[in-house]
């Protein structure tokens, strides 16, 4: 080998590849970025998301994102915002985080309504309210998208009536997961006010019906709530 062609080798970069065991030699494998998936763009939260990716980045993002998704440790933050005495059967917890704001995101396989849960402290708990319950904001969940058909009603739950705001989610001109994406986490939405008597904060509980129901009952809030320690 000559000099030039040393010092050629020693100079050329590598990509952002990665080969993988068993793969034939010489056909590269693109390394994933940060994973998550894809429905969670189209959702209430994915706003948010964006932020913290991006903030984050790289090695960081990595991390945090497999504790995101790490059900045992986000069960485990869930239930001391919305406490539970054994683990409800039928909802998986599929996302959680805790940044100011702590967010999670359940299926409840029974029902098909992806359930949001969202917990505001003191200090953001009148801005959370206002967002969520005041019938003339128009924008979506976390300034996502746009919601329509507004309708703030009450329904018992536990030993007191809770405040619910009814509407239309559309995330369709959310540029982040496409139009696909987006379109099918759009949907009837209802949103429960759920926090504790004694908790100055905002605890916030969102149904979002992704498979095309038209409406989410009142049986069926109450229902979802029967597995957890409410007031």
């Amino acid at each position: 080998m000559t000099q030039e062609e040393t010092s050629m080798t020693e100079a050329e970069p590598l990509g952002d590849t990665e080969l993988e065991w068993g793969k034939e030699e010489g056909v590269p494998v693109k390394k994933r970025g940060c994973f998550l998936p894809t429905w969670l763009w189209g959702c209430g939260g994915g706003c948010l998301l964006a932020i913290i990716l991006s903030i984050g980045g790289g090695i960081y993002c990595v991390g945090k994102v497999k504790n995101a998704i790490d059900p045992e440790a986000q069960w485990a933050k869930l239930d001391r915002i919305l406490p539970f005495e054994e683990r409800p059967g039928g909802l998986e917890l599929m996302f959680g985080w805790s940044l100011g704001l702590e967010y999670y995101i359940l299926m409840d396989v029974n029902t098909g309504y992806m359930v949001s849960v969202y917990y505001f402290d003191s200090g953001d708990a009148a801005e959370g309210r206002e967002a969520f319950f005041n019938p003339e904001v128009e924008a979506g969940v976390m300034g996502v998208g746009e919601r329509t058909d507004e309708e703030l009603s009450t329904v018992l739950i536990g030993s007191r009536e809770r405040p619910v705001m009814r509407f239309n989610q559309a995330n369709v001109s959310f540029d982040f997961g496409g139009v696909d994406a987006n379109t099918a986490n759009s949907g009837y939405s209802a949103v429960v006010d759920i926090t504790p008597e004694e908790d100055p904060g905002l605890v916030v509980v969102m149904f979002m019906a992704i498979n095309g129901q038209e409406e989410v009952p009142d049986e069926d809030l109450v229902h979802f709530f029967d597995d957890f320690i409410i007031d």
